[in-house]
Parts: C-alpha cells; structure tokens; sequence
C-alpha cells in the first residue's frame, strides 16, 4: 500500500513539474518588455534579441522633449515566402507617453515632443528564416 501511493505521489509530482514547466515556456514565447539603460556618458544602446511570429518585444526608455530618438532594427532572418524584396515593413511600431502609435514606420527618426517615457514595440513583420534582430537606439 505504501508503494503504491508513493508511486502516485511520484507521478502527481511529475505532472505538476511539467505543467509548470509549459507555463514558463509559454511566458518565455509571448516576448519581453524591458526598461533600456545606458551606460554613463553614452547616447545609444545596441540590443540583440530574437522575436518569434505572432509575438513581440517591448523596450521602454526616458527621452526629454526635443531630443532625437533614432530607432534601428535590423533583421538577421530572410522573407520565409522567398520573396527578396528589399523594401518592406519595418518590423515596429513607435509609440509617444501619450499613446500615439506610429505602426510600421518607414523613417527610423523622431523627435521627442514631450519629456517622458517612449516604447519600441518589436514584431517579426512576416515570417522569417531566422527570428534574431539587433535593436539600436540613439536619444541625442
């Protein structure tokens, strides 16, 4: 008797362990969102990251009004359709303090209208061969 409970407690730990294991996995799919520092005396970070179809990666910095924002994202992956268009979607939206969206810009540059805390939101535009991006933000 005690075997056998032991061995059904063995299996109930199991798959609590694996169901809470999808749950990360699922949270680690969906993306991230992230406050970008930079280092002191420095005006641009450079942000490697990987961004799946359907999900995307938030990056939240401080500018001060009338500073240049200068918003680069460079996708390592080729079209998946094989199309070799050079000109497409950008592959993020800018998005002001007071919740003015910019979707799919095809300039990189911005002027900060007012003091306060911008988002680059990051999402694969169409599908790609290889998920990875490298993010470079400049706030001169």
């Amino acid at each position: 008797m005690k075997r056998r409970s032991l061995f059904y407690l063995g299996i109930s730990l199991a798959a609590f362990g694996a169901s809470s294991l999808q749950k990360v996995n699922a949270q680690q799919r969906r993306g991230i969102s992230r406050r970008v520092q930079f280092a002191p005396g420095a005006s641009s970070s450079v942000i490697n990251g990987s961004v799946t179809l359907g999900n995307q990666d938030t990056y939240i910095f401080r500018a001060n009004k009338g500073q240049q924002i200068t918003a680069d994202i460079t996708w390592k992956g080729e079209r998946a359709d094989g199309s070799n268009e050079e000109q497409g979607l950008s592959g993020f939206t800018f998005i002001t303090p007071d919740g003015k969206s910019y979707e799919q810009p095809q300039d990189n540059l911005f002027e900060a209208t007012t003091t306060g805390d911008y988002k680059v939101v990051i999402a694969q535009p169409y599908r790609l061969s290889n998920p990875r991006y490298t993010f470079k933000l400049t706030i001169r």
